[in-house]
């Protein structure tokens, strides 16, 4: 077995604080095609309270593999508050994903969980992404080859 995929089956059983396998990405020699970040979290703060620290990894791990393309999907509780009238009420975590969005980094959230609270798709700023269904939006990543990383 290969260092990568070594790593490969690291990232996709990593389910708690997975930082540590961002920064494990930082060591790899050869850039991967992509990462995909997916968080599910039932705690509608936590985009907020992990937003500066995932910044500062995904920025540290596009800045060593120049062009790396990152993708985050929400499709949980966590991304109600990613709503143009959530933005005015979290301006930082907004001004963070903005960044982020200018930085290679598409920000998805899951229109089908964002139904279920009657928020349509124009309620999202264009620098979200809405995508018909989350775990879908995951699996297309993975089909390009993303590396996968659950919060």
């Amino acid at each position: 077995m290969n260092y990568l995929t070594a790593l490969l089956l690291l990232v996709l059983s990593f389910n708690a604080y997975a930082f540590e396998a961002l920064e494990d990405i930082l060591k790899l020699k050869k850039a991967p095609a992509g990462v995909v970040i997916e968080i599910t979290s039932g705690d509608k703060l936590y985009l907020e309270k992990i937003m500066p620290q995932l910044k500062a990894d995904i920025l540290a791990i596009q800045k060593k593999h120049k062009g790396l393309s990152v993708a985050i999907v929400s499709h949980a509780r966590e991304s109600l508050l990613l709503t143009k009238q959530k933005s005015q009420l979290h301006t930082k975590l907004h001004s963070d994903i903005k960044s982020l969005s200018d930085n290679n980094t598409s920000v998805h959230v899951c229109g089908t969980y964002a139904s279920w609270f009657n928020i349509n798709e124009d309620e999202f700023p264009d620098y979200i992404n809405v995508s018909p269904a989350g775990p879908v939006q995951v699996d297309d990543y993975l089909e390009l080859g993303y590396l996968h990383i659950e919060l």
